[in-house]
């Protein structure tokens, strides 16, 4: 079984990354035998690989589907999609499998605070953080809030690098506050803003482009 990795250090245009990761899955339509058969390759694929949850891009499977394992919660999600989101985000450090230099060297991205998802099998779930914490660890809710949003991701072809909360552009780049930018969201689309407004948008998961 293979895990797609993205092979180059400077960049994500290796094809079969791009093919994979960077590239959306559709809605898929699923047989209570095939959705099985599934989730058992993608409990095969957590224990060959080990970590926090799979999607089946990663072993190079163009189906809309997912498993999360975490402590003592587990969910295999069937065409998962993002139905709403919370304007308030939350800074973490995440690491991917399929990016081997974030192991060790963990990204801080920004995700909503809280997010609901619609899935085929499951109906509606929704995942929020736990504002008060763990004082030994992070809490369950809080890693689940954003395990199903960094696999969801991967089924929108969406990387922890495209999530990267940072402020090396804005300094380098030097925008004046009244300045027009343009910003894509995570589903593709344009809009103009005025710079000083720029950070709403960070928050919903759009980049600068």
């Amino acid at each position: 079984m293979k895990l797609i990795k993205n092979k180059k250090a400077n960049g994500l245009d290796n094809n079969e990354f791009f093919e994979y990761l960077k590239t959306p899955i559709e809605r898929c339509e699923f047989t209570q035998e095939e959705a099985d058969e599934l989730r058992e390759t993608l409990e095969k694929g957590m224990q060959e690989y080990p970590g926090l949850g799979i999607s089946a891009t990663q072993l190079g499977i163009k189906k809309r589907a997912c498993l999360i394992k975490f402590r003592d919660q587990e969910l295999f999600l069937l065409n998962p999609k993002v139905k709403e989101k919370s304007k308030e985000g939350f800074i973490f450090y995440e690491a991917c499998l399929s990016i081997p230099k974030t192991i060790d060297n963990f990204v801080k991205t920004i995700r909503p605070c809280k997010v609901v998802i619609e899935t085929d099998n499951l109906g509606e779930l929704t995942f929020e953080i736990n504002s008060d914490g763990d004082k030994e660890q992070v809490s369950t809710e809080t890693m689940m809030t954003v395990i199903v949003q960094h696999e969801i991701d991967h089924l929108d072809g969406i990387t922890i690098l495209d999530r990267v909360y940072s402020t090396t552009i804005e300094k380098e780049r030097t925008f004046g506050r009244n300045e027009k930018v343009i910003m894509k969201s995570p589903d593709g689309d344009f809009v103009e803003v005025k710079y000083k407004k720029a950070n709403e948008y960070y928050l919903k998961g759009y980049e600068l482009v």
